[in-house]
């Protein structure tokens, strides 16, 4: 975050870091979206993509750090896919760009499938060897370093049987799109049970905040009055 100015006479107003949350269908781009739409100061984070040049140096800089894990010895099981390779690179590198995103004071930068997300797949769904001896390392360092990253987690949930209808309407491919009810059921109850274990991992390090809605409930436009409230709080009490 940023400091104070070297003559302490302003205190500038922090920067926010905020992730969304939630299974697909839970309504997290249309949050976006209008959030984005609302307040000119809600910028969409910067993320890590090899097409771009200037990002291609944060990728391998960050890749050896990793080898020593890979090295170590052979393990049975599924190796790692591309993606989840990249999701550890980018864990790891991923705040340096946001941390210079930050320097624009009293914005809030909003993250989709951000680190929580990225951080929560690999724990449900990735190889075993990732719940290895070799990796708790790793896993600590990424979860005491998002736990100073983020601010505050916003997750947007509602009913399976709202979510299944939801994701079998849209045109996106889904995991379980057009998958029967208990497939369904099945694969959010995982999805949350790992959201639920990164979030208590990080907020044992006394961060970030959290807040639920249920977007069966309430609506996307009410949920976004409060979460510009709280976001305003934060910055004003800063």
């Amino acid at each position: 975050m940023v400091g104070l100015p070297e003559n302490n006479a302003i205190k500038p107003s922090p920067s926010l870091i905020v992730e969304l949350v939630g299974p697909a269908g839970a309504g997290k781009t249309t949050l976006s979206r209008v959030l984005s739409q609302r307040d000119e100061k809600i910028l969409t984070g910067a993320e890590i993509e090899l097409r771009k040049l200037e990002h291609i140096p944060i990728f391998f800089g960050n890749v050896p750090f990793l080898l020593p894990m890979f090295l170590r010895r052979y393990q049975p099981g599924r190796s790692f896919t591309w993606e989840e390779l990249k999701y550890l690179v980018y864990l790891r590198g991923w705040p340096r760009l946001l941390s210079h995103q930050a320097l624009n004071n009293g914005t809030v930068i909003l993250l989709d499938h951000g680190p929580v997300f990225k951080l929560a797949t690999l724990n449900a769904f990735g190889p075993a060897r990732l719940k290895s001896h070799d990796f708790e390392n790793w896993w600590r360092d990424m979860l005491y370093q998002w736990s100073c990253t983020l601010d505050l987690v916003i997750w947007l949930d509602a009913p399976d049987t709202i979510l299944m209808e939801r994701i079998n309407n849209r045109d996106q491919r889904h995991a379980v799109k057009e998958k029967s009810e208990q497939e369904v059921a099945n694969f959010l109850a995982c999805y949350r049970a790992s959201y639920e274990y990164i979030l208590t991992k990080l907020k044992a390090n006394g961060r970030p905040n959290l807040l639920q809605f249920d977007t069966n409930q309430a609506s996307i436009e009410q949920i976004a009055d409060g979460i510009l409230v709280a976001c305003s709080f934060k910055l004003g009490g800063s």
